[in-house]
């Protein structure tokens, strides 16, 4: 494989015993493994498949958009999926034959839903004022879905601030969702029988399945911490506390080989808008990745600093399109084209000003991954 280009590694048991961590703790709830936006940048298939042959009892997968979850069945995955983004209704015939579970986002699918036979998680919005059907109105969504005879297999929600450690709006929510289920479940409205199963409840992301039981309700949906990165700082400061056993490793590494090293004279500069001027005669490695790579063009400007080998060097002014420098002036012994650097997830969060979550979504499709 060429090492022109920088390319991501992936370790796919790494994930998988991940996916077994979570799934352990979240216990007897099943585990959701969400694994949309390209299993956040990670790659779906590979991962879908990885996960398909775990043995996870009552393992389901979750995606945004009825496309991934077409392809998906397309590539044999037969676990269950859920769809948690809206989907047309051309889509809909097809999403029945493939057994997918879609969310009800709007009561105006209801009917839609009901012809076409297909297997609906109502989403009841209990905060986050995004998708969902607003919670003071579930009760008559309810009844019009009774009426039409939607086919409600579960019925969740999502949280709006656990990874900030809000336990008091996540029980408000909590709250919320548990009054919406208690309506559906009264035999007086003849939505079920007494006998029969009730809808699957779920409202926990990573963060509350991992610190918080009460959320976990029978099954929990994990993105971020099945791929090894934690929620939020604060949530691993808390875990650390819990659980001091509880361990999550990360499953993807980013790398760039340097295709050139340059003496920049003091008094000369490097990049574009001439941010950075050297103040003294430096060593430049030239990296070829970029922000078209998915590496943040915020980042750039000593705000990171990169992994080689044991050490650590800074970017030198603005990363560009295809390209990123860094200043080696200070490393030892002194880095050849060739040397690979390590771009480190959390370290591109911070420098970036953003989160694990929008670094790994937007790694690009044609970045290599290299799965063992």
């Amino acid at each position: 494989m060429s090492e022109a280009a920088s390319w991501v590694e992936i370790d796919l048991a790494t994930l998988v015993a991940n996916a077994r961590t979570l799934a352990a703790k979240a216990f007897p709830a099943t585990l959701c493994a969400v694994v949309k936006s390209n299993a956040y940048g990670h790659g779906l298939l590979p991962v879908a498949n990885a996960l398909a042959g775990s043995g996870i009892a009552g393992l389901r997968l979750a995606v945004f958009s009825a496309s991934e979850a077409f392809a998906l069945r397309a590539a044999g995955i037969e676990l269950p999926i859920l769809v948690v983004g809206p989907v047309a209704g051309a889509d809909l015939a097809q999403a029945a034959r493939q057994r997918l579970e879609l969310a009800l986002l709007d009561e105006r699918m209801a009917e839609p839903f009901a012809r076409s036979r297909v297997a609906a998680h109502l989403k009841i919005d209990t905060g986050t004022s995004r998708f969902g059907i607003p919670h003071d109105q579930a009760s008559r969504v309810l009844a019009r879905c009774a009426e039409l005879g939607v086919d409600i297999v579960g019925i969740y929600s999502h949280l709006a601030n656990a990874e900030e450690i809000d336990i008091a709006f996540v029980t408000q929510q909590l709250q919320r969702l548990q009054g919406v289920a208690a309506e559906f479940t009264r035999p007086a409205h003849g939505r079920m029988s007494s006998t029969a199963p009730g809808p699957l409840l779920h409202i926990a992301s990573s963060a509350a399945a991992m610190m918080w039981p009460q959320s976990r309700l029978d099954m929990v949906r994990c993105g971020i911490a099945l791929y090894g990165a934690w929620p939020s700082a604060e949530v691993e400061a808390v875990m650390a506390g819990l659980d001091p056993w509880f361990a999550l490793r990360p499953a993807l590494r980013w790398y760039a080989p340097i295709a050139q090293v340059r003496d920049v004279p003091a008094g000369e500069s490097v990049g574009y808008g001439r941010t950075f001027v050297a103040a003294r005669g430096c060593r430049i490695a030239v990296l070829p990745v970029g922000y078209a790579d998915g590496l943040p063009r915020a980042a750039g400007g000593g705000r990171m600093r990169v992994r080689i080998g044991d050490a650590r060097a800074p970017i030198a002014g603005r990363i560009a399109m295809n390209a990123c420098m860094v200043d080696v002036s200070d490393v030892s012994p002194p880095p050849q084209p060739g040397d690979r650097f390590e771009f480190e997830i959390e370290a591109l969060a911070k420098a970036a000003s953003t989160i694990n979550y929008e670094i790994l979504a937007r790694l690009p499709e044609h970045l290599e991954r290299r799965y063992t």
